[in-house]
């Protein structure tokens, strides 16, 4: 069944991807209260963190807007909670924070974990990368996670900066265009 899970994710994967490659902007374009959006992915992600034993905090601006698919910037959001959480480490912690910054909504997520050696950073959107391949089957993922968001980003001209150091935790930050 575990085995199962893994290729539906996969192929769900590999199908978002191919169904976004090429598109210059989200299909299904429309306002979304990304406060909102941001708000709802955390509240589902709680129970995960807590299970994992991760401190999970948000600070969330309300009532930023941005133009978008939904589901494409859900997606995304979700993605980088994930990610934070399983690598947060032992009684880690994530914070998530989205505010407006001059004409820009910028969410960020940084968690307490192993930093991420310099050499892999640059690498870490492409398709199937890994920075441990060796203990991907018990972290799970398909390894196509940060190129979704990497994609997603790149369909709502979303900048992506990612900084890991030791003892400051790893920390993405995306840079929307704002829209009133």
């Amino acid at each position: 069944q575990e085995e199962a899970q893994r290729m539906k994710e996969l192929v769900e994967d590999m199908l978002f991807l191919a169904k976004h490659d090429g598109a210059e902007r989200p299909k299904d374009s429309r306002t979304v209260n990304f406060s909102d959006l941001v708000t709802g992915c955390v509240l589902r992600f709680e129970s995960v963190a807590f299970e994992r034993q991760v401190e999970l905090n948000s600070h969330i601006q309300p009532d930023l807007s941005l133009s978008g698919e939904p589901d494409s910037l859900e997606r995304l959001v979700m993605i980088l909670l994930d990610n934070a959480v399983k690598y947060a480490g032992e009684q880690g912690r994530v914070d998530v924070a989205l505010s407006r910054r001059q004409e820009r909504a910028v969410l960020s997520v940084r968690n307490t974990g192993e930093p991420i050696p310099p050499e892999h950073l640059e690498h870490l959107f492409e398709r199937f990368y890994r920075v441990d391949k060796s203990h991907s089957k018990e972290i799970g993922g398909t390894g196509l996670g940060l190129s979704i968001v990497k994609h997603g980003a790149s369909l709502h001209g979303a900048q992506i900066h990612m900084d890991s150091q030791v003892g400051r935790g790893t920390s993405v930050q995306l840079l929307f265009p704002y829209h009133e």
